[in-house]
Parts: structure tokens; C-alpha cells; sequence
């Protein structure tokens, strides 16, 4: 269950903000080879393409809201670990009394023996039973503080971009843009803007 919740944070978080963001500024005007001026191969000239991309790894990295439910989901799960570690103990401690029991004979009837035994059995399922709600609320937990955490990021870029201008802001994530010139790279701007956002938000004076 641990390994499924911290890659759930690794990579659905940053899944979840794969942006492709696409803004009509100027109506209908068509995008004209005169609109793209290039210098050379390998430098972007003044007059850029009117797009743009994030690393999005970066952006999970240092955006301190993602850093804070990042924190959240992670204790969340600390905390059912260690709950079902303590009830599993006990039940290990109780089972192994009983098999001490039934081998020396310590039980007064042989209904006894059994009725523990079955007590036993019922709280080993009990606890499996629980294992998979917990798993269950924490994946579902993981959701909603995926999808709160992408919305929040395309409402700040969305007032972000009132001031840019940008027609496509892309996600880079992996390998999914093989090259990019970092004359588009609007990464370390966005963690800036998104930083600030969050500070000033009720949320973050809350949590001071």
C-alpha cells in the first residue's frame, strides 16, 4: 500500500497537470509564417511563437501547495500504517497465545479451544477488511488532492497568462517533448507566480 501511495504522488500528481492550455487572443487571426521569426538553428529570436512549456516535475518539486498536499497524502498514510501495524501486532501476540494453548492443552473444553480459534480467524479478516478501506479512502483521498491541485494550478495560470499572451502552454514531462528551446521554458516564472498566489491565499495565513 506504501509503494502505491508514493507513486500515486510521483506521478499522478504530475499527471494530473499535463497542461495543455489553449487561449484565443486575437479571435480568428490564423497563426502566419510572418508571426514566427526565427534567427538560426539553435537561438529564438525577439519574436517567439506565442507558446510556451513547464517542466512539470520541477513545477511538483517546488510549488509549495504541491509540497503541502504531498505532505498531507504522505502523513495520511503514515498514520493507517501505523494503526494497522499496531492491530496486527496484537493480533500476532493473541494467535500465538492461542497456539501455545492448544499445544499444551491449556484450553478447559475442546469448544473452547475452538470458539478462540474462530475469534481469532474473525478479527485476521476484520483486519484485511479494514487494510482495503483504508487502501481504498487514501487512493480516493489522492484523487481529490489531484484533481484540487489541477485545478488551482489552471485558474493561476489562466491569470498567469493574462500578462503573456501565450496561444499553448504544453507540459514537459519525460520524454514527451523530445526538444524545446529554453527561450520557451516559463517554469522557474510559473513557480514563482504559483508561490505567490498560495501565500496570499486564505489557506496559507490558515496553516501560519
Amino acid at each position: 500500500m506504501k509503494e502505491k501511495v508514493h507513486y500515486v504522488i510521483e506521478a499522478a500528481l504530475a499527471v494530473a497537470v499535463i497542461i495543455l492550455f489553449i487561449l484565443q487572443f486575437s479571435g480568428d487571426k490564423k497563426l502566419t509564417i510572418a508571426d514566427i521569426a526565427v534567427s538560426d538553428g539553435s537561438a529564438v529570436s525577439e519574436s517567439t511563437m506565442p507558446i510556451a512549456f513547464i517542466d512539470v516535475d520541477s513545477l511538483m518539486s517546488n510549488y509549495i501547495y504541491s509540497i503541502d498536499l504531498n505532505e498531507q497524502i504522505t502523513k495520511k498514510f503514515e498514520n493507517s500504517r501505523a494503526s494497522l501495524t499496531e492491530k496486527l501486532r496484537k493480533l500476532q501476540s493473541d494467535a500465538t497465545d492461542f497456539q501455545r494453548k492448544a499445544e499444551t492443552g491449556a484450553f478447559l473444553s475442546r469448544e473452547r479451544m475452538e470458539a478462540e480459534q474462530q475469534r481469532i480467524m474473525k478479527r485476521d479478516q476484520e483486519l484485511q477488511e479494514l487494510q482495503a478501506q483504508m487502501s481504498q479512502e487514501l487512493g480516493e483521498e489522492q484523487l481529490r488532492m489531484n484533481e484540487e491541485l489541477r485545478k488551482t494550478i489552471i485558474t493561476h495560470l489562466t491569470e498567469f497568462n493574462k500578462s503573456k499572451g501565450y496561444h499553448i502552454v504544453y507540459g514537459k514531462m519525460n520524454d514527451n517533448i523530445l526538444y524545446a528551446n529554453d527561450a520557451y521554458n516559463i517554469t522557474g516564472e510559473v513557480i514563482d507566480f504559483l508561490n505567490r498566489q498560495h501565500a496570499s491565499s486564505p489557506a496559507a495565513k490558515t496553516d501560519e
